[in-house]
């Protein structure tokens, strides 16, 4: 009897103890136990479905953990004229990606600095931000912004996800599988299937087409620098490192040349620079594009779309195009340490709130999290082998693969845009499922086994050059001053740009020499030289830092 009451005793202390501990967690958080906080996101970089993070499988294991959770609203309309009404009104959401505005929001003091919130509060954070600290600091020494897809080893994926040519696998099967290498035969591709194909499902097939609306104008400014063998965005010269612009040189001008003379066949859609981004991926969906240019992650909700309907020659391929034979591609992202954009604590959040904010980020950059977030649940939406490796059998991805599920679990709420690791796992498995070489291979069906085998290989990449090490990679996340030269020629080589190719590209052919060199006359009036300098500084800055 004695003995038994002894332990009866001592699982009552038991009890009791772990009562106290639970409530002593939830009060150095700053709570009381169960209560929850609910605060607000305005995620800039994204449209989608607004959403309350507990509402999915993970978010409500996160509120659990920590408290809190948050309603995420996305995207409707402008998005710099959104930003732009919460710096003149000086009220923020608690949390804000202001993706292309996000200078404007610290130089307008909307964020608040994090050093001491994350070396106080949030271990996990400062260790899943160690790499990238320094760099991650403004110029006033102080870090506002906290990006997501932190670098831990590169993995050349086994799909592409960022920028190539598409062509409709319907096109490419009817021709007998062509490998287009030059922009030439990717067009000759296109324009023979769209002749073919006059309708698509009772509506106009749609030989080219892209996107220019809001900040989305990388289809239009891009594809010089692909095509000539350069990766994203700038020239750097790899022995010098100097930078230039290649707006207003032969080769934009070789590109927009090109797409004139699509124009002037009847491949281009005129619809292209008046429709928005719903628009925009709402012809992708349908199936009436044949071909077009971009990162496959910016037309992904439609590309999703498409390989879950009954047709699978709907989906599309992507190929490393380049301006003639014997370019190197250089399409596929290098390792890269990028610090921006990203989310940060706005001002009039409260001292108590930012604690709350930064320790459940910081519950989130631990590794157990990391994986959840990414991977799932052991045994739902994966397994490990005997060997610690992660696979999902046939079922858990075709689970994962639908919208429903990835809604419900909390994979698109909580995935991209918070603080995320890339490449690897100290266990050696990949971050992404879908770079994991035992997911990658079985996730392929018939049809994509079918083209694999066509082209000869083992994934999608295959056709792709391997990415030339560039540890200024990526030249965007330069500190730009506001104000600036480097600023201005920002802004105004895009306004001019969204002005001016559009005459360019639906020009009569006999007019395209006087439409380029009315723009290049306007373009080498603006301060790109000043932005060369600053980029041309980052570049070296960043190849200093990582020992080039």
């Amino acid at each position: 009897m004695v003995k038994r009451k002894s332990l009866v005793l001592f699982l009552c202390l038991m009890l009791v103890l772990s009562v106290v501990t639970a409530c002593t967690n939830k009060e150095s958080a700053g709570q009381e136990e169960g209560e929850v906080f609910t605060y607000k996101f305005f995620n800039a970089s994204s449209t989608g479905k607004d959403v309350n993070t507990a509402d999915t499988k993970i978010g409500k294991m996160f509120e659990e953990a920590t408290g809190v959770n948050f309603d995420i609203e996305h995207i409707v309309g402008d998005s710099n004229q959104k930003i732009g009404t919460m710096i003149a009104s000086g009220e923020y959401p608690e949390l804000l990606n202001a993706q292309n505005a996000t200078n404007d929001v610290i130089d307008a003091g909307g964020f608040v600095p994090l050093n001491d919130l994350i070396e106080e509060h949030a271990p996990n954070l400062r260790k899943l931000y160690d790499p990238i600290w320094e760099k991650m600091k403004q110029e006033d020494g102080n870090i506002y912004i906290l990006p997501s897809g932190v670098s831990n080893g590169y993995i050349k994926p086994p799909n592409v996800g960022q920028s190539a040519f598409w062509i409709k696998r319907e096109a490419l099967k009817e021709q007998g599988y062509p490998h287009p290498k030059t922009i030439d035969e990717f067009f000759e591709i296109v324009e023979t299937y769209a002749k073919a194909h006059p309708k698509t499902d009772g509506a106009d097939t749609i030989p080219y087409t892209l996107l220019q609306y809001d900040w989305h104008v990388g289809q239009l400014f891009d594809p010089p620098a692909f095509l000539s063998g350069e990766q994203e965005g700038i020239m750097v010269d790899d022995e010098t490192l100097e930078v230039s612009v290649h707006h207003n040189q032969d080769i934009t001008k070789r590109w927009l040349k090109i797409l004139n003379e699509v124009n002037a066949k009847g491949l281009f859609d005129r619809e292209a620079f008046t429709q928005n981004f719903d628009e925009y991926l709402a012809k992708i969906s349908s199936g009436r594009v044949v071909g077009w240019f971009g990162p496959r992650w910016e037309s992904g909700t439609a590309l999703d779309t498409l390989e879950l309907d009954d047709d699978p020659y709907n989906d599309y391929m992507g190929f490393p195009i380049v301006f003639e034979e014997g370019i190197k591609d250089q399409y596929l992202n290098p390792e890269s340490y990028v610090t921006s954009p990203g989310m940060g604590l706005t001002s009039g959040t409260s001292e108590e709130d930012q604690v709350r904010i930064i320790k459940f980020l910081d519950h989130m950059a631990k590794i157990d999290s990391q994986k959840l977030i990414t991977w799932g649940i052991e045994g739902e939406t994966y397994e490990v082998n005997e060997e610690g490796r992660f696979y999902r059998t046939q079922e858990q991805i075709d689970l994962v693969s639908k919208e429903e599920f990835r809604d419900e679990f909390g994979f698109k709420a909580l995935g991209w845009y918070w603080p995320i690791m890339s490449g690897t796992f100290d266990d050696g498995n990949s971050v992404d499922p879908a770079v994991q070489p035992e997911v990658a291979q079985l996730a392929y069906d018939e049809v994509d086994k079918e083209f694999l085998e066509a082209y000869n290989i083992e994934t999608f990449t295959d056709l792709f050059t391997e990415p030339d090490p560039a540890p200024w990679f990526p030249f965007w996340d330069a500190v730009i001053e506001t104000g600036s030269e480097a600023q201005l020629y920002d802004q105004q080589s895009r306004d001019l740009i969204k002005r001016s190719y559009p005459d360019i590209i639906l020009a009569d052919p006999s007019d395209f020499d006087a439409e380029w060199e009315k723009f290049k006359g306007e373009f080498d009036k603006l301060p790109y030289k000043a932005y060369e300098d600053v980029i041309e500084a980052s570049v070296k800055k960043e190849a200093e830092l990582m020992g080039k």
